[in-house]
């Protein structure tokens, strides 16, 4: 049995655009690709993915192909099979239309290991087609080198780049000994995930100075990022995968003020910008009316200008008032997007 420093899981769902890309830059990783475990869970593709996972399992003894009958609607199912398949003591993600800086895995892999830590996370840049750029947040203006023995420590790092759950490495044992796993058959479900693997940690590293992880964005065409894709269905997801989040708070009793605003936000520019009737969105409005209710007027977002934060605090409160002010900034939306 072969003895691999880290297992990396990539979900799989009609990939063949861009897999191989994907594959590429974990084969090319400065570590060396023998010291690391490949675990492909594929969620019953329609096109020529599983042949390319057949074609890798016969040429490489390090990767592991799995094949779901079928299909979950999510990366969560495979990646929960992942995790369960997993042979070494480290876990890393990867979806299958990203790809990794070469010399990722390894920096990775000897902080949390020099740090016996629990979470190793860095950041990631962005990419648009040719564009590529550094996402903003507040990890703008922390220290390079941040170690955390709880994440209580410094409540503000859990912001939208710090819950992504593909910049980051992590111990397996953290995973088994606290059940943490991902929810199925909703979205935010990396952030419900990543909220569990925090709140559990003893040590957690952020390399701020780091950039390992290529975050490919699509804006167009069929197979556009979920991020992107602005339906009903994916809404719905989104809702129960924030009821998932605030319920998880509650019964842990967590308060984290800045988490909870910042969450929020980002599902209510789903829910102005989903078409699918105000009626509709009125109702997923109420679902998390007393969330709106306690969101702070003085919530700062770091990663937006201060001008632009003041404006959605102010669209945030008008939009908790009642029912009636929800409506109105409901159909000021529909009117500028038809």
């Amino acid at each position: 049995m072969n003895d691999y420093k880290l297992s990396i899981i990539i979900p799989t769902f009609n990939a063949e655009n861009y897999l191989l890309d994907a594959i590429e830059s974990v084969k090319n990783q400065t570590i060396g690709f023998e010291n690391i475990e490949l675990i492909l869970v594929d969620d019953n593709s329609t096109d020529n993915t599983k042949s390319i996972l057949e074609e890798l399992c016969s040429n490489y003894t390090n990767v592991k192909s799995i094949f779901l009958e079928e299909n979950s609607g999510s990366p969560s199912r495979p990646r929960n099979i992942g995790i369960e398949s997993a042979t070494s003591e480290y876990i890393m993600f990867l979806d299958n239309d990203d790809t990794y800086q070469e010399n990722f895995c390894e920096k990775m892999y000897s902080t949390i290991v020099s740090y016996n830590a629990e979470i190793v996370t860095c950041r990631n840049y962005d990419i648009y087609g040719e564009k590529i750029s550094k996402y903003h947040s507040i990890l703008d203006n922390k220290d390079n080198l941040i170690i955390l023995n709880s994440i209580e420590d410094d409540e503000s790092l859990l912001s939208t780049t710090s819950m992504l759950i593909w910049n980051k490495i992590y111990k397996k044992s953290l995973f088994l000994e606290n059940n943490i796993h991902f929810p199925t058959g909703t979205l935010y479900e990396d952030v419900y995930f990543n909220l569990q693997a925090y709140s559990n940690a003893n040590k957690i590293i952020f390399l701020n100075d780091f950039y390992g992880y290529n975050y490919h964005i699509r804006t167009e065409g069929e197979d556009k990022s979920t991020s992107q894709d602005f339906k009903k269905e994916n809404l719905i997801k989104f809702s129960n995968g924030l009821n998932n989040i605030f319920i998880y708070l509650e019964e842990n009793e967590k308060i984290f003020k800045n988490f909870e605003s910042e969450m929020l936000i980002g599902f209510t520019k789903w829910l102005l910008l989903t078409d699918c009737g105000c009626d509709n969105k009125l109702k997923l409005f109420r679902k998390f009316k007393k969330y709106y209710k306690r969101y702070g007027i003085f919530v700062r977002l770091y990663h937006i200008p201060l001008i632009q934060n003041i404006l959605i605090n102010l669209g945030i409160k008008f939009i908790s008032l009642n029912d009636l002010s929800f409506k109105i900034i409901c159909k000021l939306f529909s009117s500028l997007h038809k």
